[in-house]
């Protein structure tokens, strides 16, 4: 490109030139001491433009003759860097692959002369995944010795694999070190939230959570996640104690649009209804039900005792048209109707729920109910198959001998009376032949 661009002024300064003396060649004399020369200017034009490029092409001849070691240097340093760029990428999808040895093996083919610490870095994790941790902790020291100023970038890594060895205190105590000296580190962070996770130190990441948010480390709705993952680990945490208060705590400190989240209201109603606490658990329920019908907390609805089960009845009855198919609402209501003893209703509202698919606790309630109210093979024949819901498949081999036997019990039944049916007629057929001849005697008796 460049040799076409100076032919191309070469060219047009010729041109230019010609034009120019065309009409006039014009006259130059060059004169030292005795000597002299006389030519046209074109002439004299044309031999100075070929002596200045003469003379800059010896220029750079000389010159690159004079640089060529240091030239050859150069060339030699590309080379090696396309060479050990191309390892990089090779060691790299390697390490993607999974193909952990073949990895490690190219990273490290030219670690030594890139003077950066990323193969080794990536090395490390090819050798953590080969379970190797002295070569972890000799990757991780060459990285460092190879580049000192990537303390942090080491640090990371060196937790990262800690974390995924499940040396939990170690990583802990990497990570702390990284965000003493830059707090808002956001790998760091990311970092610290899946130690937390992993090791499940829930109060730890619930003091992370505000940090999480105000640097937008995850997008609104992994975040909205996270925060729920976290104070439902520590409601369940809290409702593994005996006391009500620490319950009630945790319980407090979850946020007002997590505390209409009907996860976290399930768990926290459940261990009041426990704990026998009927009447505080029952208005939470009504209320979180009342703006979002949810399955897991009208069957706690079902199981309140409270001092007066008709106000539950009434309230759950409410949900029932928009939801009248509903096997859970159906048990719900089921119960508390037993409860008020309306029995007729709990019976109509258990088969239903039966009806619409209510598992085993349905028939189990519904065999309650008709053995109260004196059904006892009803109630039998419900427990039964209550029982058979709740055992699955059961023995699928003698389900089958026994429906062959109950057919051929079936065709043996049949068969029998057939063959009854054949000697019924046959005693028919003989007694109508004998009456026809005992009147044929009477009447030739009568002549």
């Amino acid at each position: 490109m460049k040799l076409l661009i100076q032919t191309i002024i070469m060219l047009s300064a010729g041109i230019a030139l010609a034009l120019f003396v065309k009409d006039d060649p014009g006259y130059v004399l060059l004169g030292y001491g005795k000597y002299s020369i006389e030519t046209s200017m074109a002439i004299f034009a044309v031999a100075s433009i070929a002596v200045i490029f003469v003379s800059y092409f010896l220029i750079r001849l000389l010159g690159g003759i004079i640089h060529s070691p240091s030239n050859y240097r150069k060339w030699q340093d590309r080379r090696r860097d396309r060479v050990a760029n191309t390892a990089l990428t090779r060691g790299l999808l390697a390490q993607a692959e999974g193909k952990w040895r073949q990895s490690e093996k190219a990273l490290l083919t030219y670690a030594k002369k890139t003077e950066s610490a990323v193969n080794y870095l990536a090395a490390a994790k090819s050798a953590q995944a080969q379970g190797a941790t002295e070569r972890v902790n000799q990757y991780l020291d060459m990285a460092q010795a190879t580049e000192p100023t990537a303390n942090t970038a080491i640090r990371l890594t060196q937790a990262e694999l800690l974390i995924d060895s499940r040396q939990f205190d170690r990583a802990e105590a990497a990570l702390a070190r990284i965000r003493q000296e830059d707090p808002q580190n956001t790998r760091a962070l990311i970092l610290l939230t899946k130690l937390c996770q992993e090791s499940k130190n829930w109060n730890k990441l619930s003091e992370l959570l505000y940090d999480l948010k105000r640097n937008k480390i995850y997008s609104p709705g992994v975040y909205n996640e996270l925060e729920k993952q976290v104070h439902t680990e520590l409601l369940r945490e809290s409702c593994k104690s005996d006391s009500l208060i620490e319950v009630r705590n945790s319980w407090s400190i979850i946020p007002k649009v997590l505390q209409k989240d009907a996860d976290l209201i399930a768990l926290f109603a459940n261990k009041l209804i426990n704990e026998d606490r009927h009447e505080e658990a029952e208005p939470l329920l009504r209320t979180a039900i009342k703006q979002h019908f949810s399955d897991k907390l009208v069957y706690l609805y079902g199981l309140l005792y409270t001092s007066n089960p008709y106000n539950e009845l009434s309230a759950a009855e409410k949900w029932y048209k928009a939801n009248a198919q509903n096997p859970t609402l159906l048990l719900t209501l089921g119960r508390l109707s037993s409860r008020s003893e309306l029995w007729g209703k709990a019976r109509s509202y258990l088969e239903s729920s039966v009806e619409f698919g209510g598992g085993p606790e349905t028939y189990h309630a519904l065999a309650q109910v008709l053995e109260h109210i004196d059904e006892p093979t009803l109630a039998a024949n419900a427990y039964r198959k209550g029982l058979e819901i709740a055992s699955g498949k059961g023995l699928p081999e003698l389900a089958a001998l026994t429906a062959k036997k109950k057919a051929r019990t079936a065709a043996a039944i049949a068969k029998k009376q057939k063959e009854e049916a054949a000697i019924a007629k046959l005693e028919a057929d003989a007694k109508s032949v004998e009456a026809q001849k005992n009147e044929e005697k009477m009447a030739v008796s009568a002549a």
